[in-house]
C-alpha cells in the first residue's frame, strides 16, 4: 500500500512539475514594414504607401520614371494633379447625384448639364491652388510626389462656376430652386469630405 501512496505522489508530483514548467504560446508579433531606403538616403515616407489626410487639406501622390529625375519630377505631379482633378470632379458629380436624387426628377436634362459644366470649371481651376509637399525618389530613381490642395480654395472656386452656370439658363423658379438646392448640397459635401 505503501507503494501505492508513492507512485501516486510520484505522480503528481511529476504532473505538478511539467504543469508549472510550460509556457504560455504567444502570439507571433505583427511583422515591421521593412525600410526602403531611396536613392538619395532618405526612408520611403509614408504618404507614399498609405493615403493621409486632415480636415482642411486633400492630398494625393504622384509617381514618375522618366530618363532623368526633373522628368520624373514633371510626370509624377501631372499624375497627382489628375488625381486631384478627378476627385473634384468625382466630388462635384456626387452633388449631382444628391441632388437628382433628392429633387425626384431623372428626366430634368438642365440640372444635369448644368452639374457637368460646374464639374470641369471647378477642377480646372482650383488646380491653381496645388502644392507639392515632398518629393522622394526610390531607389531605382523613379519619383514620388505629395501634392496638396486646401478644401478652402475647391469651395472659393465653386461659387464663380455656379454662378456663371446659373447666368446660362433661363431663370424660373424652378431653376432658381435648383440652383439652391445644388448649392446647399455641395456645401453639405464639403462638410462630409472635412
Amino acid at each position: 500500500m505503501k507503494t501505492k501512496y508513492a507512485v501516486i505522489a510520484l505522480v503528481l508530483l511529476a504532473l505538478i512539475l511539467t504543469g508549472c514548467a510550460s509556457t504560455k504560446v504567444q502570439d507571433a508579433p505583427a511583422p515591421a514594414r521593412p525600410v526602403i531606403i531611396g536613392a538619395e538616403g532618405i526612408p520611403q515616407p509614408e504618404w507614399v504607401y498609405k493615403t493621409i489626410s486632415t480636415q482642411d487639406v486633400h492630398f494625393e501622390t504622384g509617381y514618375g520614371k522618366m530618363s532623368d529625375k526633373q522628368n520624373s519630377i514633371k510626370r509624377a505631379t501631372v499624375e497627382a494633379k489628375n488625381k486631384i482633378a478627378a476627385w473634384v470632379s468625382t466630388t462635384v458629380k456626387e452633388v449631382v447625384v444628391t441632388y437628382v436624387n433628392d429633387a425626384g426628377s431623372g428626366d430634368n436634362r438642365q440640372a444635369l448639364d448644368a452639374m457637368e459644366v460646374i464639374s470641369q470649371q471647378v477642377a480646372e481651376a482650383t488646380l491653381s491652388g496645388v502644392t507639392t509637399e515632398e518629393i522622394w525618389v526610390d531607389a531605382e530613381g523613379a519619383v514620388w510626389v505629395l501634392c496638396s490642395i486646401p478644401m478652402a480654395n475647391i469651395e472659393k472656386n465653386f461659387e464663380p462656376a455656379a454662378d456663371a452656370v446659373a447666368e446660362a439658363f433661363v431663370e424660373s423658379d424652378a431653376a432658381a430652386a435648383a440652383n439652391a438646392k445644388m448649392k446647399d448640397a455641395f456645401a453639405n459635401l464639403l462638410k462630409g469630405a472635412m
